[in-house]
């Protein structure tokens, strides 16, 4: 094949261009926002917890060895109508932590002296609760916010601490939307 000098600027120049879009989208602090499509989104902190914070969970000896972090954050509509919520990657030291979705649980039935039935008290995970409001969020008007927090976790025995917070896009194949650090 035959090289043509007069292509080798716009060649050059194109690549030079492509490599400078593919980058990690928006390089942000812990309290600053993220500008998608749709939605706004604020990683506002994460923070470490404790195996013990597990220990409230049904088969909490899963979770043995392995330290929860909590990524807080804020989601607002920039749209009216149906909008999607924000998916992360949180790393440490270049590896993933795992997502922890935990569902709410039921009472355990409890048959009193008496022969009735009761329940006990469901155990409650309350180091890392959502706003109410994020499950009608749909129907919200743009400027609408609710504010959440996800839990991750470390592999057993690894404690390193989350190094970086990725805002995937919507394919997760594309580069983040944002990322703080």
């Amino acid at each position: 094949m035959k090289f043509r000098p007069q292509l080798a600027v716009p060649l050059a120049v194109s690549a030079a261009l492509l490599t400078a879009c593919s980058g990690s989208g928006q390089e942000l602090g812990y309290g600053e926002k993220g500008t998608g499509d749709d939605i706004d989104v604020t990683v506002l902190r994460v923070e470490a917890g404790s195996t013990e914070d597990l220990a409230v969970l049904k088969d909490a000896s899963e979770y043995a060895g392995r330290t929860p972090y909590y990524l807080h954050y804020r989601v607002t509509k920039t749209k009216d109508g149906s909008v999607k919520g924000p998916d992360f990657v949180v790393t440490g030291d270049g590896r993933n932590l795992t997502r922890l979705s935990i569902m709410p649980g039921f009472g355990t039935p409890v048959v009193g002296k008496d022969g009735g039935l009761s329940y006990s008290k469901a155990p409650k995970f309350d180091k890392c609760t959502a706003d109410d409001s994020s499950s009608d969020f749909n129907e919200k008007a743009a400027g609408e916010s609710y504010t959440s927090c996800s839990i991750y976790l470390t592999a057993e025995g690894d404690s390193a601490a989350p190094t970086e917070v990725a805002w995937l896009g919507d394919d997760r194949k594309e580069d983040p939307v944002a990322v703080w650090k």
